[in-house]
């Protein structure tokens, strides 16, 4: 192994001497000395084991000067006459061949179960020991937004519903198609369990909530004792703060009628997570630290030092985490000692088993789980607000018809808005909800699993160790229902009709917009005349957390309808739309800036 590894090494380095600017591929103490046009490489050979070996005693030093000329004894003096790029073509070639006959090497733990004959996935592992690269430097454009990685990796595939790739070091299997995500995410705790490939991502969102917890007993109680701050009551009780924050914020629109809407949107979800989610009572000068704080936070999970480097507590995200747990314990120590207060925190605080009264869910669980309804409430629903706001200024007469359902609810029930009249009397704006959610759903993968057993799936097996993942735009794109053969079906500008959500015939079968499995599956959609908790799996039945998410999407759009007349997109038009290239989300790369032309009130 040794000895391969000193070829391959030796290799690459031959192949980087025909470079003219090899300088930049040095690093101290690597034995390379460059100039302007030359470099000394100094390379010490260990006596090699067969008698064929060539192993000088005395260090190599090469000559390069340019790209053209070689000086080295490294190779056979034969070597030295052939031309650069032959040569270099040569023990690339060869440096090549030796990462694939050593493969369970330099890709460890990726070799198929020799027991099965079903074959591994496709797909390209990338970077010997690393894996994919592209992951994060090619994780979107501002043409498609983030994910661009995954929909590039299923283009070079024959079947795009599973391929393989590898990241830092870790083989995966990326799923897609409800067919395939069912069969492998209904054995979750028993197949397939909860991990990260990433340690700082659980010690930046916790590892004691329902998306991480690895315990299927625990996870079970714990979903049940978290559901009691979710009930249609609970949602029900926290409308009227979600109309009070969506109104404060679309009268700013008076004042300022040209405002980049993701802001808005943030404020409004922002304002939501302490006033509703928390139960906080911040003072006014305290309300833009906790905003800057949630956002570093969050902004930690695209940000490579804090997901990859040593040195996490020192890192912005580390410290803003601190200020929000402080923040959350302070509450937890309030509520105990004066009682509930409404809050969605009071809820998980006061939660108690049916069966035992003195079992309830520990501290750190609490905590966890707040920060859980905090990331969903504010990233999810801002994010996808921001999306639909594009979307309707891209679509007026979407808009138009989202106005005219408001019209006639204000005409029939007056000025009012509850839960009941969401759930019963605005189909159109559950349409548009939804296939904002259709076209621009999570970018990434969601919670790594991992295999526990080797098994089949799709014609193809996934060895014992292996990652498991889900892949929501890919399941979207290849739905039968919507599908075109030139892909605008998933285009925001040729694709956006919320009209194919009000006909069984026209209406997507291939739809998980917050994943799928027992981790997403507690309350049926927000949206349905009878919410009911569920305790089987199902298609439609969002991760517990994001039901808030769905009341604060609503809320909003339905007031934005009833007050704004009409607005323009500033940036953006049908011939020039761009995203941002990392989000957890994808969202416009403007932030979907906007002009209101009239204001109602």
């Amino acid at each position: 192994m040794a000895k391969l590894l000193n070829y391959f090494t030796i290799s690459l380095l031959v192949v980087i001497s025909g470079r003219q600017s090899v300088s930049s591929f040095a690093s101290p103490g690597s034995g390379i000395k460059s100039s302007y046009s030359s470099f000394v490489l100094s390379h010490q050979i260990p006596q090699l084991a067969s008698t064929n070996s060539v192993a000088p005693s005395k260090p190599i030093r090469a000559s390069v000067t340019g790209s053209t000329t070689l000086k080295c004894a490294l190779l056979p003096t034969i070597a030295t006459k052939i031309s650069p790029p032959v040569r270099n073509a040569i023990l690339f070639g060869t440096a090549a061949v030796a990462v694939y006959k050593n493969r369970r090497v330099f890709y460890p733990g990726s070799a198929p179960d020799p027991s099965f004959s079903e074959p591994l996935p496709e797909g390209s592992l990338g970077c010997p020991l690393f894996g994919n690269l592209g992951v994060i430097f090619n994780s979107g454009d501002a043409q498609t937004g983030p994910g661009k990685f995954f929909r590039e990796q299923a283009s070079t595939v024959t079947n795009r519903k599973i391929f393989k790739y590898m990241f830092f070091g870790k083989p995966t299997v990326m799923l897609s198609g409800m067919k395939n995500v069912k069969e492998a995410f209904n054995t979750e705790f028993k197949r397939i369990k909860t991990g990260v490939a990433i340690k700082n991502f659980t010690r930046l969102f916790g590892g004691s909530n329902l998306l991480f917890i690895t315990d299927q007993d625990r996870h079970q109680y714990m979903r049940k004792l978290l559901g009691q701050s979710m009930t249609p009551e609970a949602i029900s009780n926290a409308v009227p703060s979600l109309i009070t924050g969506a109104s404060n914020q679309i009268d700013t629109l008076k004042n300022n009628p040209t405002q980049e809407m993701e802001k808005v949107f943030t404020s409004f979800t922002l304002d939501v997570a302490w006033r509703q989610i928390l139960g906080l009572d911040l003072k006014e000068d305290e309300i833009e630290t906790f905003f800057k704080a949630t956002d570093d936070w969050i902004g930690g999970v695209t940000n490579l030092r804090v997901m990859l480097l040593p040195g996490f507590e020192r890192t912005k995200s580390a410290k803003a985490l601190k200020y929000l747990k402080e923040k959350i314990e302070r509450k937890i120590d309030d509520l105990n000692m004066n009682g509930p207060d409404g809050s969605t925190m009071s809820y998980m605080v006061y939660a108690r088993d049916e069966e035992d009264e003195t079992k309830r869910l520990s501290r750190e669980e609490i905590i966890d789980n707040a920060l859980l309804l905090i990331l969903a409430g504010s990233e999810t629903a801002a994010s996808t607000l921001t999306v639909a706001m594009l979307a309707l200024g891209l679509h007026k007469d979407v808009f138009m018809k989202l106005k005219d359902e408001q019209i006639n609810l204000v005409a029939k029930k007056g000025e009012d808005l509850t839960r009941s009249m969401l759930d019963k009397d605005c189909p159109y704006l559950d349409a548009v909800i939804k296939e904002t959610m259709r076209l621009k759903p999570l970018a990434g993968t969601g919670a790594l699993r991992f295999s526990q057993e080797t098994f089949t799936i799709d014609g193809k097996q996934v060895p014992k160790g292996y990652g498991v993942a889900f892949n929501i735009r890919q399941t979207h794109e290849l739905d039968p229902a919507v599908e075109v053969p030139d892909g605008s079906h998933m285009d925001i500008v040729q694709g956006f009709k919320p009209e194919r959500w009000l006909h069984e015939s026209t209406k997507p079968t291939e739809y998980m917009p917050f994943g799928y499995g027992p981790r997403y599956v507690m309350f049926l959609r927000l949206s349905i005349q009878k919410p009911v908790v569920l305790v089987i799996f199902s298609l439609n039945s969002p991760f517990l957390t994001f039901i808030l998410a769905m009341a604060e999407m609503k809320v909003f759009l339905a007031l934005f309808a009833r007050r704004v007349g009409d607005f323009d997109l500033v940036n953006m038009s049908p011939d020039n739309v761009s995203w941002k290239k990392a989000s957890i989300i994808p969202k416009p790369a403007d932030g979907a800036v906007i002009t209101v032309k009239s204001l109602i009130k």
